[in-house]
C-alpha cells in the first residue's frame, strides 16, 4: 500500500512540475515575442538579432492586394530595412502559445502602425525552438489585412507597451 501511495505522490508531483515548467516556458516565449515587437519599434538591430535565428524565414501573405500576394525573406534581410526615422508599432492583441518538446508556436493577432498611422492588421505566427541558451524565433509568418481588423481586436487585448517609446 505504501508503494502505491508513493507512486501516486510522485506522479502528481511530476505533473505539477511539468505544468510549472510549461507555464515558465510560456512566459519566456511571450517575452521573446514582445522583444520582437520592441526591436521593430526601436529599430534595434542588436535586440532583433538576440531573439531569433538570422537564417530563419519570414513568410508574408498580403491580403491588401487583389489577388493576394505571397513573399518570403530571411530575418537577416530585415536588418537592412531598419530606419530609425520611422516609428513602427506592432501592437499585439492576444497570445495563444502552444509548446511541445522544445518547439513552440505563438499565434498573435496584431495591428500595425507606421509613424502613428494605421497601415494594416493581421495574424503573426511565430515558430520557436528551445536551444541551449534559451528560446529563439526560427520562423515567422504573417498576414496583412485591411478588413476584419475589429474582429481581431479581442476583448483581452493588451495595450501596446511600445507605443511611442524610442531609444
Amino acid at each position: 500500500m505504501k508503494k502505491i501511495v508513493w507512486v501516486i505522490l510522485i506522479m502528481v508531483s511530476a505533473n505539477c512540475f511539468s505544468q510549472n515548467a510549461s507555464k515558465k516556458d510560456e512566459i519566456k516565449i511571450k517575452k521573446i515575442v514582445n522583444q520582437f515587437f520592441e526591436s521593430l519599434n526601436k529599430q534595434d538591430t542588436i535586440l532583433y538579432k538576440k531573439m531569433l535565428l538570422l537564417e530563419g524565414q519570414v513568410w508574408s501573405i498580403n491580403n491588401t492586394l487583389e489577388p493576394s500576394s505571397y513573399s518570403m525573406r530571411f530575418f537577416r534581410d530585415d536588418l537592412r530595412t531598419f530606419d530609425p526615422k520611422e516609428i513602427l508599432e506592432e501592437i499585439p492583441f492576444s497570445y495563444d502559445i502552444k509548446i511541445h518538446d522544445g518547439n513552440a508556436m505563438a499565434w498573435v493577432p496584431y495591428e500595425f502602425r507606421v509613424n502613428g498611422k494605421f497601415t494594416h492588421c493581421g495574424m503573426d505566427i511565430f515558430t520557436l525552438t528551445k536551444m541551449n541558451y534559451g528560446w529563439k524565433i526560427i520562423n515567422a509568418s504573417y498576414t496583412r489585412n485591411l478588413k476584419g481588423c475589429s474582429e481581431m481586436n479581442y476583448p483581452e487585448a493588451e495595450p501596446s507597451r511600445y507605443q511611442n517609446k524610442r531609444n
